[in-house]
């Protein structure tokens, strides 16, 4: 299994505003074959990420959706990659580094605790997003 994101973003060169839009029939592609439905989507805010599973592949994920923005945001689809996020687990949200090679999350460095994507959602934890968004080199004031 693959975990694989939907990013909604405005262009680097605009300020972060909070927004409310609705993106219709939103889904997520792998060589013109639906491999997830995300549905609609409401967005409060920028950048709001989605995340689901999909079986393994190793093609170019890309999405369609019914309608555009008249807003200025731009999408992006893609396969989780190496680094830290944040999830929500039930005993509050804690920071999980992610392999993307072996597709293992780290649940303690020093003991080595690893758990791959089924333990995961096993555990009922869920992705919030990445503990570190890269600056968009805009200033917010």
């Amino acid at each position: 299994m693959n975990v694989v994101y939907f990013k909604v973003d405005h262009p680097p060169h605009e300020r972060q505003t909070t927004v409310h839009y609705y993106l219709k029939s939103v889904q997520l592609l792998r060589d013109n074959a639906v491999v997830a439905d995300l549905g609609d989507l409401k967005i409060t805010n920028l950048p709001a990420w989605f995340y689901t599973v999909i079986p393994t592949g190793f093609s170019k994920i890309e999405f369609s959706m019914q309608n555009r923005s008249q807003l200025r945001i731009e999408c992006y689809a893609g396969y989780l990659r190496t680094g830290e996020y944040i999830v929500s687990t039930p005993g509050g949200e804690i920071t999980l580094p992610f392999n993307a090679l072996s597709g293992l999350w780290t649940l303690n460095k020093q003991g080595q605790v690893y758990i791959d994507h089924q333990e995961f959602m096993a555990r009922n934890y869920s992705l919030i997003r990445p503990a570190k968004i890269p600056a968009r080199g805009v200033s917010v004031f």
